[in-house]
C-alpha cells in the first residue's frame, strides 16, 4: 500500500530442502546460495487492461528486459545442525519482504513461510480497483558463451569454497521443444485485490532438484542416467572444461542427459497441490514428490561403511565420478552393468572422441568393473570399531585373531592356509605380510576359499542355493519417529537383499504409500518363486553369454548388439523377473514412477547412441529396486572363472585276446591347485616374470586331496 493506492509487485519466495542422502548422520555447515544468471522464467503482466512486455527478474537476459536492476539472487543458511541418516530440512525466508534492487542476501531458517522472499516492483503504484492477470515463458536467451538457455547455481561453504556447481546451456530451438508458454495463469480482480495484502496469492512455482522417480519434467532411466550425490555438471559448458577444444560431449546439450531437473507449474489459487509441505521437525519432500502426499521425507540411498568392507560389490557407494562434470552420471557404479544411452553399445566411448588428450566421457559401469573385478579383492583383514570410531580390534588384532583361529573376518569364507595356522609366531606372519605395507601384493596367497562358486555353471539347482544363502536373518536398518532415529532388528528373514548394511527403511512389502515408504527406501526380500525364476534366467544368460574367460566379463554386459549389451547376465536377469507382471517385485514402486523413453522431447539433441539404453523407470536403482551389485554383494568374495578343485575320474579294463571284457574299475580322484609352483625357485607370492622355464611351462602344483575306487552304481 501506496500513499497515492497500491504498488503491484511479484514475490520470489526461496524454498530449499536440504537432504542428507547417507546412511550416517552428517554435519550441517553454513551454506551460502547464489543464482549468478537470471532464473530461466520470464513473466508478462495484464495491469488494469494494459499488459507489459514479457520480463526476466534480473538482469542478463538478451530477450527481455530485467524486472530489478540486480544481476544475482543469493540466500544463506546460517544453521549448524546435523542432519540424520536420510534426513530432509526445509528452509525458507521467515521475515519481512525485501526489495530485490537491494541485492540483499536473504537468511533462510528451518520452516516454509509463505510470505517472505525477494520481491520485484511491476509498477510504482496502482489505483485500489487495480486487476491483474499473468502468463509466464521460458526465457530462452541469456547472455552467456553463446546464447542458450539454462540455470546456473553455486551452493558454497562460509569460506567461499564451493560444494556444488551447477551448469546447464542448451540452445532456444530445444528450449522450445522440452517447454511451453503457460497462458492463463489468471491473477486477481479488482474486488479480490485487497485479500493480498499481506497475503501473496501463489500462481506459479518453479521447481530445481535432483532428478528422482516422478515429479520430474523429462523423465531419465533412474540410476543410470542420474546420481543425487554429483556437485558439478557442466552441461554445454566446453570453457569450464577444456576450453581449448572447440567441441561438445554427446548429450551435455540436452536435460534429460542431466542429474538435475528444472521445470514450472501453475499453481491453482490455494496452491497446495504443489506448494512444498512441511513434515515433523521441518522434514520436507523429496524422490516420488514435494508434499506429504506424494514424497518421502527421509530416504537413505548411499551408504558410508560402518564396518570392514568384504566384497567389491560394497564399492558401490564409492563416489568413483566424484567431480566429472560430463554425463552419463551413473549412480552405484560398481558392480552394475547397466548401458549408458550416451555411447555405442559396442564401445565404452564414442569414437570421435579418441583423438581428446583427456576424455571425460566414459562408460564408467564397464571400465570400473574391468579394472577391479579379477584384479583386485578385498581381504576384510582391517581395523574393526566397536562403533563408528577408532576403539576395537586394531589392524594387528584382526590378523592375529584370524591366523589362531580365535575370530573369522568380515568376510567368513576366508581361510589362512595350512602353513600359516600352523605357526607360533602370528606377529612375524603380521610383519612379513600385513604391516610391511606389502598386502596388497602378498595377502590373496596367504587365503584359501571356502565354497568358491565357477560362474560358468549352467546348473540352476547350483545358482538356487547360492542365490538363497541367506536364511534366517535378522536385518538392521534404520527406522525413526518423530524426531527418535534408531538402528532396529527384523524379524528373522530369508532371501533378503539389502543396499547396505543396515539399510534406510525396513522391508520393502507393498506397504502403504506416506512419509517414509520402504518400497522407495527399504531392502527387498525374494520369496521361493522368484528366486527359482532368478536361477533360470541366470543359467540362460549363462549360456548365452559364455563361457567367461574372467571374472569382470560376467559382471559387465558384453560389447556387441541387442539385449546382451544392455546389461551383464545378474542384471538382465532381474530385468526379465521385473518385465514379467507376474514376478515382477518392483511393481508398487515403478507404479510411482514416470517411464523413460529412448526419444524424449528434441530427441537429437540428446545425443542417444544406444536409445534402447534409455527406456526404463525414473525409480530405477532405488535402494527398494534390486540391482546386480546388491545380488553380488555377499556372493562376490566367493565368484570365480575358474576352478581350483577339480574331481577327476579314470576308467581301466582288461580284456582277453578276442576283446571281451574280463575285469573293469573306476577310480575318482580330487585334486586341488595350489599356490606353490611346481618347481620352488619361485615364491609363490612372486609379481615378477618366473625364473623356472618348469614354471613357466607347468604352473602351479597340485595335490592329491583324495583317491577312491568306484562301485558299477555310482557310475
Amino acid at each position: 500500500m501506496t500513499g497515492a493506492g497500491l504498488q503491484p509487485r511479484l514475490l520470489l519466495n526461496p524454498v530449499i530442502t536440504i537432504w542428507n542422502p547417507y546412511n550416517v548422520e552428517i554435519p550441517m555447515t553454513p551454506l551460502q546460495f547464489n543464482f549468478p544468471k537470471p532464473l530461466p522464467t520470464a513473466l508478462r503482466y495484464t495491469i488494469n487492461g494494459t499488459q507489459t512486455p514479457f520480463r526476466s527478474l534480473t538482469n542478463g537476459s538478451t530477450n527481455y528486459g530485467p524486472i530489478s536492476t540486480q544481476s544475482s539472487l543469493n540466500y544463506s543458511i546460517s544453521t549448524a545442525a546435523p542432519l540424520k541418516p536420510g534426513e530432509t530440512r526445509v528452509f525458507s525466508h521467515q521475515s519481512a519482504p525485501v526489495d530485490a534492487n537491494t541485492g540483499a542476501r536473504l537468511p533462510l531458517t528451518p520452516g516454509f513461510s509463505p510470505t517472505g522472499g525477494h520481491y520485484f516492483v511491476l509498477q510504482s503504484s496502482a489505483p485500489t480497483n487495480t486487476s491483474i492477470d499473468v502468463e509466464v515463458a521460458l526465457d530462452t536467451a541469456y547472455n552467456d558463451i553463446a546464447v542458450g538457455v539454462g540455470v546456473y547455481l553455486d551452493m558454497l561453504r562460509q569460506d567461499n569454497r564451493r560444494h556444488l556447481v551447477y551448469r546447464m546451456v542448451y540452445t532456444p530451438e530445444l528450449a522450445r521443444q522440452v517447454y511451453s508458454n503457460i497462458q492463463g495463469l489468471g491473477g486477481v480482480t479488482a474486488s479480490e485485490l485487497a485479500s493480498t495484502i499481506g497475503n501473496p496469492r501463489p500462481f506459479l512455482t518453479t521447481i530445481f532438484g535432483a532428478r528422482m522417480t516422478s515429479n520430474t519434467h523429462l523423465s531419465a532411466k533412474g540410476f543410470v542416467q542420474s546420481s543425487p550425490l554429483v556437485n558439478y555438471t557442466a552441461m554445454g559448458r566446453k570453457d569450464e572444461v577444456e576450453p581449448t577444444i572447440s567441441r561438445q560431449y554427446g548429450g551435455t546439450r540436452h536435460p534429460v542427459n542431466s542429474p538435475f531437473d528444472f521445470s514450472f507449474e501453475a499453481l491453482s489459487a490455494a496452491g497446495s497441490d504443489v506448494l512444498p509441505n512441511v513434515g515433523d521437525g521441518n522434514s520436507g519432500y523429496i524422490v516420488t514428490g514435494f508434499t506429504s502426499g506424494t514424497g518421502v521425507s527421509r530416504c537413505v540411498v548411499a551408504g558410508i561403511p560402518l564396518r570392514p568392507i568384504a566384497s567389491l560389490a560394497e564399492l558401490q557407494h564409492w563416489d568413483l565420478r566424484y567431480e566429472n562434470p560430463i554425463p552419463p552420471y551413473a549412480f552405484n557404479i560398481i558392480g552394475n552393468s547397466d548401458a549408458t544411452p550416451l555411447l555405442p553399445s559396442n564401445a565404452v566411448t564414442n569414437p570421435g572422441d579418441s583423438p581428446l588428450p583427456v576424455n571425460l566421457q566414459h562408460d564408467d559401469f564397464y571400465c570400473a568393473n574391468h579394472l577391479l573385478f579379477d584384479d583386485w579383492f578385498l581381504s576384510s583383514i582391517a581395523p574393526n570399531p566397536n562403533t563408528f570410531g577408532p576403539a576395537g580390534p586394531s589392524l594387528q588384532d584382526t590378523y592375529s585373531d584370524f591366523i589362531e583361529g580365535k575370530e573369522p573376518l568380515a568376510n567368513r569364507a576366508y581361510r589362512p592356509i595350512a602353513e600359516d595356522t600352523a605357526t607360533d609366531n602370528p606377529q612375524s606372519l603380521y610383519s612379513q605380510n600385513v604391516g610391511n605395507g606389502a598386502a596388497w601384493r602378498k595377502i590373496a596367497s596367504r587365503f584359501e576359499v571356502e565354497g568358491m562358486f565357477n560362474v560358468n555353471s549352467t546348473s540352476v539347482t547350483a545358482w538356487r542355493a547360492l542365490l538363497g544363502h541367506a536364511r534366517n536373518q535378522k536385518i538392521p536398518y534404520i527406522e525413526s519417529s518423530g524426531n527418535t532415529w534408531d538402528v532396529a532388528l527384523s524379524e528373522p528373514t530369508d532371501y533378503a537383499f539389502t543396499r547396505t548394511n543396515v539399510a534406510g527403511d525396513t522391508r520393502a512389502s507393498n506397504a502403504s504409500f506416506g512419509d517414509t515408504d520402504p518400497e522407495i527406501g527399504g531392502y527387498q526380500v525374494f520369496d521361493e518363486q522368484i528366486l527359482d525364476r532368478l536361477a533360470e534366467e541366470i543359467v540362460i544368460q549363462v549360456r548365452l553369454r559364455g563361457p567367461f574367460l574372467s571374472l569382470a566379463e560376467f559382471v559387465n554386459r558384453q560389447l556387441s548388439t541387442g539385449e546382451l549389451a544392455l546389461a551383464g547376465a545378474i542384471q538382465t536377469a532381474l530385468n526379465k523377473l521385473s518385465a514379467d507382471a507376474g514376478s515382477n517385485p518392483y511393481q508398487t514402486v515403478q507404479d510411482l514412477s514416470s517411464p523413460s523413453l529412448a526419444q524424449p522431447p528434441g530427441h537429437p539433441a540428446q545425443a542417444y547412441k544406444f536409445p534402447e539404453a534409455a527406456i526404463g523407470y525414473g525409480a530405477y536403482g532405488v535402494p527398494g529396486w534390486t540391482r546386480q551389485a546388491d545380488v553380488l554383494r555377499p556372493l562376490a568374495p566367493i565368484l570365480s572363472a575358474r576352478d581350483d578343485t577339480f574331481t577327476i575320474r579314470a576308467y581301466g579294463d582288461a580284456r582277453d585276446a578276442s576283446g571281451r571284457i574280463l575285469a573293469r574299475a573306476t577310480c575318482e580322484a580330487v585334486v586341488r591347485r595350489t599356490r606353490d609352483f611346481v618347481d620352488a625357485a619361485d615364491a609363490a607370492d612372486t609379481i615378477t616374470p618366473l625364473t623356472s622355464e618348469t614354471n613357466r611351462t607347468f604352473g602351479r602344483r597340485f595335490q592329491l586331496v583324495s583317491f577312491r575306487w568306484l562301485h558299477d552304481s555310482e557310475i
